[in-house]
């Protein structure tokens, strides 16, 4: 298996000790606010020039091919816990349909104002078949990056462009394809909880119901302010962690 892409671009630093978020989203995902906020994350004493030359270095690395086609290219491996199939999971995930930031994003996480969360093994609608695969054998607060071809990504269906709307997100009818149909897709993934139970225990807590609890947002489950539901009330309030 070819080491992952820090062995080459940033040597033995330690990059498990600062925030995923640093910049703007229209750069590295995990460079999603400012360092205030940091707290936890896979990217410690990274520079912004050590991340840039990680991001240039994937777009031409081999990786790891996967029998099904899905290319695997570590990008800085995770040390939480490994989670199995059956498992919910918490990501934050960019895609896009012509390379790594390469174009306008496809689809993105960020935009919930919480990670994308699933069951590890049962691909969704946003985690197509070729993500969930590629997601198995990450640990929690690894970087990781998938080539998805077509037949595993979305299909014949194609992804067209998802509007936000206070209900939630919709695709309207008249709304263009941002990935073609027939087309792969470039996968971007942070894994933010692989079985600590970090993000799990923030956004699901006890006695809150599922269609209540959807409601907690925590981007990266650190966030300095935090908007969480009054059980009783039923109301979203913010407080500070």
């Amino acid at each position: 298996m070819h080491p992952p892409l820090t062995t080459a671009v940033v040597g033995r630093r330690h990059v498990l000790a600062c925030s995923l978020l640093a910049t703007s989203l229209s750069q590295l995902p995990l460079r999603a606010a400012t360092a205030a906020n940091a707290g936890w994350g896979p990217i410690a004493a990274m520079s912004n020039e050590e991340l840039a030359a990680l991001d240039e270095a994937s777009k031409s690395a081999e990786g790891v091919l996967l029998p099904s086609g899905v290319r695997v290219i570590d990008m800085v491996p995770g040390t939480g816990p490994e989670p199995q199939r059956g498992q919910r999971v918490y990501a934050a995930y960019k895609v896009w349909a012509n390379g790594f930031r390469s174009g306008p994003v496809a689809d993105l996480s960020f935009t919930d104002g919480r990670p994308y969360d699933w069951i590890l093994g049962e691909p969704t609608d946003r985690l197509p078949a070729g993500a969930d695969e590629g997601v198995l054998g990450m640990r929690e607060g690894g970087w990781r990056r998938l080539v998805i071809p077509p037949d595993l990504a979305y299909g014949e269906m194609g992804l067209k462009r998802v509007s936000y709307s206070p209900l939630g997100r919709y695709v309207g009818p008249k709304a263009p394809y941002v990935i073609q149909p027939g087309a792969a897709a470039y996968f971007d993934l942070i894994m933010l909880d692989g079985g600590s139970g970090r993000c799990d225990q923030l956004l699901r807590p006890p006695g809150v119901g599922e269609k209540k609890a959807s409601k907690i947002k925590s981007p990266m489950c650190v966030a300095a302010v935090v908007e969480r539901v009054d059980v009783r009330a039923g109301a979203v309030h913010s407080r500070r962690t």
